[in-house]
């Protein structure tokens, strides 16, 4: 009997450390009433998508996570004119997500580095749509200028998520950043992860 106790306490003990609570906030009441969604990445169907109602400008989904996956919160598309998607990876532990023009996630160490690879891809973004506008209306002179920069730039953004990959290799994360830059890896960083 005693040792029935003791294996339904250490079962018990398992199935609490894979459990997930993403608890998010909204900036105003606006949404409250509308639904939010978290999403898998791949593999979606009717049955893998959870959905919770905002109220008090606050959401919060829980559950079981086995294995590390990335999920997308989303709002219904209208919405997401004014609150962006977010990139969470669903595994155990508690994360805080803000959702709003910029949303953002924290609370354990592969949603910290989702979140510092995309503000640093999306500050990229920014300044090669600067750059490129700056070009359009510069004259010949101004416009060499502006494409070294923006080479410049396109230099180190792609050696920024090259070490990015080659440093989070083994997670889910930095696979993920593989999957959708290895396009623009040269042929010698593609040599140095594997990228056939």
């Amino acid at each position: 009997m005693l040792r029935y106790i003791v294996f339904l306490f250490l079962l018990t003990a398992c199935q609490n450390d894979l459990k997930y609570t993403i608890t998010g906030q909204l900036q105003d009441s606006t949404f409250n009433g509308e639904w939010i969604y978290l999403v898998p990445l791949e593999n979606t169907s009717k049955e893998s998508v959870d959905s919770v109602m905002i109220a008090n400008e606050t959401f919060q989904f829980e559950g079981s996570a086995e294995s590390p996956e990335i999920y997308i919160i989303r709002t219904k598309p209208i919405l997401r004119l004014t609150l962006q998607e977010l990139l969470v990876v669903k595994e155990h532990g508690e994360l805080i997500v803000k959702i709003g023009k910029n949303s953002s996630v924290n609370g354990t160490a592969l949603n910290d580095s989702l979140q510092q690879w995309k503000e640093k891809k999306m500050q990229a973004d920014y300044l090669n749509e600067e750059l490129r506008q700056k070009y359009k209306i510069a004259d010949i002179a101004e416009q060499a200028v502006i494409k070294q920069k923006s080479d410049s730039l396109n230099a180190r953004i792609i050696d920024f998520h090259f070490n990015f990959v080659r440093n989070n290799k083994d997670n889910i994360v930095g696979q993920f950043v593989q999957k959708i830059m290895a396009g623009s890896f040269s042929p010698e960083q593609k040599t140095k992860l594997n990228i056939k």
